[in-house]
């Protein structure tokens, strides 16, 4: 029997038309497409533009309102629609959940995106709200982990395992015959995304051997003029290449011309970036931590590191770099994406979380 399901979208948003809202929440908006293949699933925004359309099996409905105004609204649409559950985006709307609960009576369900409410006074009111929140998503249960250990969620029973987003990259199926193993880097030049770590592993690294080439794009560049003078003290310019910004219209195919994904990153959320090099069969190096652990769990085609542990990585790095990229290979990381990170595998993620509810 198919469930109504309302996906709620708290945060104001402003977009240019409906094409750019499409394009900006693609990622979000494919796997509910493929979970409204199974159920009845509709989508409410709060944003400048306003819609109400069916949008390929999706619901599709954004308002214009301040942020109580539209609680309202969706309270009432909750109702009219009759909609047994309500997954709510944002842990940071935890408020907002209870007073759904309270005045719809359905399921509510918190998916995390990231948010550290648990370090923010209004945390206080978490355990209250907890009362009212029938499950929260998490990328992985160690992300829940610190909101359990502040008692903002009361049981690690609530927690489901849901990755936050998909994509739409494939294999190009081209073979790698480069002498040179090509690495890259995609990410912010911020303190988080601890470049500095990967620079100090190349050091090391390139004394054992020098066929590699590691290059790194990037929007904000934070730390850019740091990263270079240290590329400059240590003789490292023969190695890596400061890139800066790429169109993501051409990711993809700078991911698939890559032997190695590489992110040394001390917190992620979701890990975009990470999905996006699986999709298209890119070899993963990546720091060990909570996001990285569960999108990679179950994949042997990997290597993972201590983050801040440059000698950890370069070792990591030098295994790699010995092994043969093939196509093979491209294909196994492939097929964990689809079995893990694909828009079918997340809409089965959330049926099975749905499933145990109704129990």
């Amino acid at each position: 029997m198919k469930k109504k399901i309302v996906y709620i979208n708290l945060f104001s948003s402003q977009y240019k038309d409906k094409e750019a809202l499409l394009k900006e929440q693609y990622s979000s908006l494919s796997y509910k497409i493929e979970l409204g293949k199974m159920h009845i699933v509709h989508y409410l925004l709060n944003n400048n533009l306003e819609l109400n359309e069916k949008y390929h099996s999706i619901y599709l409905k954004s308002e214009k309102l301040n942020r109580w105004s539209f609680l309202k609204t969706a309270i009432n649409y909750i109702k009219k629609n009759k909609c047994k559950y309500v997954i709510i985006h944002g842990l940071d709307y935890f408020l907002e959940a209870a007073i759904i609960k309270l005045f719809s009576g359905s399921k509510v369900i918190l998916q995390h995106h990231a948010e550290k409410t648990y370090l923010r006074k209004k945390a206080v009111l978490m355990p209250w709200a907890d009362k009212w929140i029938d499950a929260y998503l998490f990328n992985g249960k160690e992300m829940a982990l610190p909101f359990l250990q502040k008692k903002c969620i009361s049981s690690v029973n609530k927690i489901y395992e849901v990755v936050e987003g998909s994509s739409d990259f494939n294999v190009s199926g081209q073979k790698h015959t480069n002498a040179i193993k090509q690495i890259v880097c995609i990410g912010r030049l911020n303190e988080n995304k601890n470049f500095i770590t990967l620079l100090k592993a190349v050091g090391i690294l390139k004394l054992k051997r020098s066929d590699f080439c590691v290059s790194i794009y990037y929007t904000s560049n934070d730390s850019e003029d740091d990263l270079k003078a240290y590329c400059n003290t240590n003789k490292l310019n023969d190695y890596i290449v400061f890139k800066g910004a790429i169109p993501k219209t051409q990711i993809e195919a700078l991911l698939n011309s890559a032997d190695v994904f590489i992110s040394c990153s001390l917190y992620e959320g979701s890990g975009y970036s990470l999905i996006e090099a699986l999709a298209c069969g890119t070899f993963p190096i990546v720091s060990n931590i909570a996001a990285f652990d569960f999108l990679l769990n179950g994949l042997d085609e990997k290597e993972q590191f201590r983050p801040r542990n440059e000698l950890e990585l370069a070792a990591k790095l030098n295994k790699a770099l010995d092994r043969e990229f093939t196509n093979a290979q491209k294909e196994t990381i492939r097929n964990h994406f689809e079995n893990k990170c694909s828009d079918k595998a997340i809409a089965l993620q959330i049926e099975n979380a749905l499933q145990e509810l109704t129990q």
